[in-house]
């Protein structure tokens, strides 16, 4: 068992399960509490498209993804800042429809091997080479900072845009800038879980977090926690069982949001 942990490929997995368990999850609030479920799709079918690109271009396919994901994620603040009721879900059921159309017929069209396809959609951490765990470490310490720095903000627009730009906020820059940063973890995520699982590491943690009915600061400390301990805890339980990393973090992910909705319903019981 402790042989595996001194392959280079094992080591660069445990790093970027650790760096995004950390950061990935305050996506997973933010995404929640903007309600941008309908936006992180997507960007999810947006980034997949980025990274078929890549892969035909014979690039690293988290570069094209993290690009096209960036960019989404300005059209996305664009289209929000227009609309008066948030984002169009109507234009982002077009965005994700016609991605995922072109990258099947990218697909059908280019020789891309089966294997490349399939880890596009259900992502492989033991794959990461140095330079893509260094870029995961970087963005997770980018978000990390990020949010430190501008909590109160960030904080003012997760409760109420209109309110935070009253209060002499720049509303809609840190708005954008929360986009920029939820697209980003999406382009990364597809590379470590798939673009199929990218809510491994963002959402589960933060569904965890936000079931214990905490404030904002402690949900986000939560967050991370749950991310990390999720992260090596799925990544165990694949190794021991043999199981596909990604799922396997979904299974303990899973758990966690249950066993901690089960906690706040007995307290609320108790309290009754």
């Amino acid at each position: 068992m402790m042989e595996l942990f001194q392959i280079p490929a094992f080591g660069r997995a445990i790093v970027a399960l650790f760096a995004c368990g950390l950061a990935f999850p305050l996506l997973g609030v933010y995404i929640l509490s903007l309600d941008l479920i309908p936006v992180r799709f997507g960007v999810m079918h947006l980034s997949l498209l980025g990274a078929t690109v890549g892969l035909i271009a014979g690039v690293d396919p988290m570069f094209f993804a993290i690009l096209f994901s960036v960019a989404a994620g300005f059209v996305v603040s664009g289209l929000s800042s227009r609309a008066s009721g948030g984002t169009s879900g109507g234009a982002m059921a077009l965005l994700m429809t016609s991605s995922l159309g072109i990258v099947f017929i990218l697909f059908y069209k280019t020789n891309i091997h089966a294997i490349e396809a399939f880890n596009l959609f259900w992502g492989n951490v033991l794959a990461l080479d140095r330079t893509e765990v260094y870029l995961v470490v970087i963005a997770s310490a980018l978000i990390l900072a990020g949010t430190l720095r501008f909590l109160r903000p960030i904080s003012a627009v997760l409760f109420d845009r209109e309110t935070a730009f009253a209060f002499g906020f720049p509303a809609t820059v840190v708005y954008t800038g929360i986009l920029v940063m939820v697209c980003v973890g999406i382009g990364l995520g597809i590379r470590i879980t798939g673009a199929l699982m990218v809510d491994a590491v963002t959402l589960l943690p933060a569904l965890a977090a936000q079931s214990l009915k905490k404030n904002f600061k402690p949900t986000m400390m939560l967050a991370s926690i749950f991310g990390v301990c999720i992260n090596m805890a799925g990544f165990a339980l694949a190794i021991v069982f043999d199981l596909p990393t990604s799922p396997a973090i979904i299974v303990v992910g899973t758990v966690a949001v249950l066993g901690c909705k089960a906690v706040t319903s007995r307290r609320g019981r108790r309290r009754k």
